[in-house]
């Protein structure tokens, strides 16, 4: 009975004993380890969630803080940013009423002297305008003896290319055309269209023009000619406006006679076609079809010039309206 234990139970209905072997009890020992170890392993566990759930709920605490703290600056922004907007459209509303009146001013001056254009863009610079009615006769002639406006050339036989995309008639590849192209005989005269020193004249072979005139106006514009017959001119010569330059020809790249002109102004090529339709009777019609230019700028240039004038003839005591005349 060494290998046995024995297990006696009492009632009121007597004792019952049992008898085990040993492995039983040992058993029943390893059974208690086991459960006194889950249930200390359970505890540890409840109590580090219990320290992790406490440790989220401050984190969110202070989420929930930061949150009321930054709504509360928001709404003082907001307020503050109301209150600005608000004296802003004040101030607007003011700085409006004198633009309207300035430009009813405006467009008296306009109509009085003649440059007034009922289509006015709205976007064109206040500043620009009152420059450009500052401008009388003797200073609309002085901007057209300086600045490139006419055609090209005496006998006008027609356009074969205007500005603008095209395929090429050499080439055949489809290509921005940078000018236009005048027809014209072998030889027919090109005239500059302003006042200005030769920059270039030769054969330009890397453009393609072969004999090519450049002509530097006033004011940061060029003029260019191309496909020449012949050269009448040379580099670094003053040449007038109306000036023969040269002669229609094929020279370089081309499909037959004509003149290749071109317009730039600061390197950057214009469409001439404005220019072309460019005088006094067409005077105002350039500053709202050519972007990019600062008329305002250049008309009080010349403004200046002719006030210089003015006041020379003043001193020699001959009128302004007497030379005009004259």
């Amino acid at each position: 009975m060494r290998n046995y234990f024995t297990i006696t139970i009492s009632d009121v209905h007597g004792a019952r004993s049992y008898s085990f072997k040993q492995i039983f009890k040992r058993f029943a020992w390893l059974l208690f380890l086991s459960l006194l170890i889950v249930w200390a392993g359970g505890a540890t566990m409840i109590l580090w969630l219990s320290s992790e759930a406490k440790e989220i709920e401050s984190q969110h605490l202070n989420a929930v803080m930061d949150y009321e703290h930054t709504l509360a600056n928001t709404k003082s922004d907001y307020i503050h940013l109301t209150s600005e907007k608000r004296l802003l459209e004040q101030e607007l509303a003011e700085k409006t009423k004198q633009a309207e009146f300035l430009d009813e001013t405006l467009q008296g001056l306009e109509a009085l002297i003649g440059t007034g254009n009922s289509n006015e863009e709205p976007e064109k610079a206040m500043e620009d305008r009152v420059k450009l009615v500052q401008l009388g006769a003797l200073g609309k002639s002085l901007m057209l003896e300086m600045l490139p406006n006419g055609r090209p050339v005496l006998d006008f036989a027609g356009v074969s290319s205007a500005y603008g995309w095209r395929i090429h008639p050499v080439r055949g590849t489809k290509q921005f055309h940078r000018g236009i192209d005048y027809r014209g005989e072998k030889g027919a005269p090109i005239i500059t269209t302003a006042d200005g020193v030769v920059e270039y004249a030769g054969f330009h072979k890397k453009s393609g023009f072969g004999n090519y005139i450049i002509v530097t106006h006033a004011n940061g514009f060029k003029t260019h000619y191309g496909h020449l017959s012949r050269i009448d001119v040379k580099t670094g010569e003053f040449v007038k406006k109306g000036q023969v330059i040269a002669g229609i020809g094929s020279t370089g790249i081309s499909s037959g006679n004509h003149l290749h002109y071109e317009i730039s102004f600061v390197q950057r090529k214009l469409d001439p076609v404005p220019f072309v339709e460019w005088d006094l009777q067409n005077y105002d019609s350039v500053f709202e079809e050519v972007k990019g230019v600062p008329w305002g700028s250049l008309s009080q240039a010349v403004n200046a010039r002719v006030q210089k004038v003015e006041k020379q003839l003043l001193h020699r005591g001959v009128s302004l309206a007497e030379n005009s005349a004259n």
